[in-house]
């Protein structure tokens, strides 16, 4: 008898094992590797999927306009397209598209057991196309961006609001970003500019929620929420006049997919 409880409590304890490993859908049932393990690692990005809806509210002195701009980025391998539909009501405006093609050489994340990460993003446009009015122009370019990206990590812990569980999602801080871009004539010249940006940023000020629904050995799938809101107003005073100008609101939102993996 006492043989036989032991069994049916090794039984329970693998049991609760296997339910506690899997946080996302797409989870493996099993793992022997802690979720420090397998999130940590060299990865490459195989596709990457923005998707957003971006309104800005123009608030003139006798109209209100709004703006409204649809966008998509897709990174599939080595190739990149980007799309912005702009739309307004302002009177008179002509609704038009703007798109970018182009390549990629390099899209990894190196995440460190210790809490740090790391990303390089290189990416070569070659050519945009505006399209609006009834017409179309395509212009061959040649911009290379290469973004650099570092910060620290942590797991989040279970919020029944969110309805996210234990280590299912991953808090990603930004500590420094440093974007290079190398712009060179498409036009017969030897004309080429390159411009650097560095930024910094303290503990938390620029974050990033990856929720994870696939976590495995080596394969991952993050998904992004973008849900972001400015409103404000501006006030004034002339000799006895007063004036409020409202500012906004602005609103961006959408999703982020990112499919990861490695070798």
């Amino acid at each position: 008898m006492k043989k036989l409880t032991k069994a049916v409590l090794a039984i329970l304890v693998v049991a609760s094992s296997i339910t506690a490993c899997k946080k996302g859908d797409d989870d493996p049932g099993l793992s022997l590797s802690s979720r420090k393990s397998r999130l940590a690692g060299e990865w490459k990005v195989d596709s990457y999927e923005l998707a957003t809806t971006d309104v800005s509210t123009n608030n003139g002195v006798s109209t209100v306009t709004t703006e409204t701009s649809v966008n998509s980025t897709k990174i599939n391998g080595a190739t990149i397209t980007t799309n912005s539909n702009v739309t307004s009501t302002a009177a008179g405006f002509t609704s038009y598209t703007e798109s970018e093609t182009g390549t990629v050489s390099e899209f990894t994340y190196t995440i460190e057991k210790d809490g740090t990460w790391k990303s390089k993003l290189v990416t070569k446009i070659t050519s945009s196309t505006i399209t609006g009015g009834g017409a179309s122009f395509t212009d061959a370019e040649n911009r290379t961006t290469t973004q650099e990206s570092e910060g620290t990590w942590q797991f989040l812990g279970s919020n029944k609001g969110a309805e996210l569980k234990n280590k299912e999602a991953v808090l990603l801080s930004t500590a420094k970003t440093v974007t290079t871009t190398v712009n060179i004539s498409t036009t017969g010249t030897t004309d080429q500019s390159t411009q650097t940006e560095t930024e910094t940023y303290a503990l938390n000020e620029v974050t990033e929620v990856w929720t994870l629904s696939q976590l495995a050995k080596k394969e991952m799938v993050a998904n992004i929420q973008i849900d972001n809101k400015y409103d404000g107003s501006t006030s004034f005073t002339t000799g006895s006049t007063s004036t409020t100008v409202k500012n906004g609101p602005y609103t961006s939102k959408g999703t982020i997919t990112v499919k990861f993996s490695q070798e």
